[in-house]
């Protein structure tokens, strides 16, 4: 009996030990991802695509007109690529490079989205001097593969949940109906 119960505490000890390495492995690696690129605001996982070992996306909305935001982070390549809405319901694509750079500067980007090559593309350098923008707009995101230098990276949009981002402007925007409907509206349409 002894043996038993001295044999299962020591079981109970290496599994607290082993949850708080798994704890610990996934904090190192998601905070400071949250962190990264912040652009003075207050990222979090949406919790239906956290990765906790890889880059899931994560969600914010804009302090001013509280417009919901997505990003994919790569912190090892320096990049972070962000989607949102534009006020006519499109879908607009930044990839912002982490480097350092002079206003005005800019890098050729080898890019393919939604399968269609996109000529003569560059980044230029933003006003802060601390990182590269490329934007792109367009009604439908499917795919995107770049090549930056020695950077390539692919992406697949069906894996985003880009569909929340309009039906999220769409309640803003019609917010009046959907309360009259009993569904609640967290924010109501700031961007005109």
């Amino acid at each position: 009996m002894f043996l038993s119960t001295h044999y299962m505490f020591k079981l109970l000890i290496a599994g607290v030990v082993i949850l708080l390495l798994i704890i610990g492995l996934v904090g190192i690696n998601t905070v400071p991802q949250i962190n990264y690129l912040s652009r003075n605001m207050d990222w979090d996982w949406h919790w239906a695509y956290f990765e906790p070992l890889s880059n899931g996306i994560q969600q914010t909305r804009t302090q001013d007109t509280r417009q919901l935001l997505l990003r994919r982070v790569y912190i090892e390549k320096s990049i972070s690529v962000f989607v949102m809405t534009t006020l006519d319901n499109k879908l607009e694509l930044d990839i912002v490079y982490q480097n350092d750079c002079k206003v005005g500067e800019y890098k050729n980007l080898n890019l393919l989205i939604n399968g269609e090559h996109k000529e003569n593309t560059v980044m230029v350098c933003e006003t802060n001097g601390q990182s590269f923008i490329y934007r792109y707009v367009d009604t439908k995101l499917e795919t995107l593969s770049l090549a930056l230098d020695s950077i390539h990276l692919e992406e697949d949009f069906a894996f985003w949940p880009v569909d929340e981002l309009k039906l999220d402007q769409f309640k803003q925007q019609h917010s009046s109906f959907f309360r009259k409907s009993g569904e609640s509206v967290e924010h109501d349409w700031l961007r005109d």
